[in-house]
């Protein structure tokens, strides 16, 4: 009986890191725009101030910590 409880705490723990991992990727990838025009706009809905690039892509927000706070609101 312990064993199956063991694999239901190993299953439900496993289950809720994914969920987790999968909802903040979303988001970030929902934060990426092509044009800067674009992230800055999303920078004034969020209610943050700038825009930064990685890579490629424009992000809103002065820094990458700043909308990582902005988006879990």
């Amino acid at each position: 009986m312990t064993f199956v409880f063991e694999k239901i705490k190993t299953f439900t723990l496993f289950f809720f890191i994914f969920l987790n991992f999968n909802l903040s990727s979303n988001a970030h990838m929902k934060g990426t725009f092509s044009t800067e025009k674009d992230a800055e706009k999303e920078s004034l809905e969020l209610g943050c101030e700038g825009i930064h690039k990685n890579q490629d892509k424009w992000l809103p927000c002065k820094n990458e910590k700043e909308l990582h706070r902005y988006l879990r609101k």
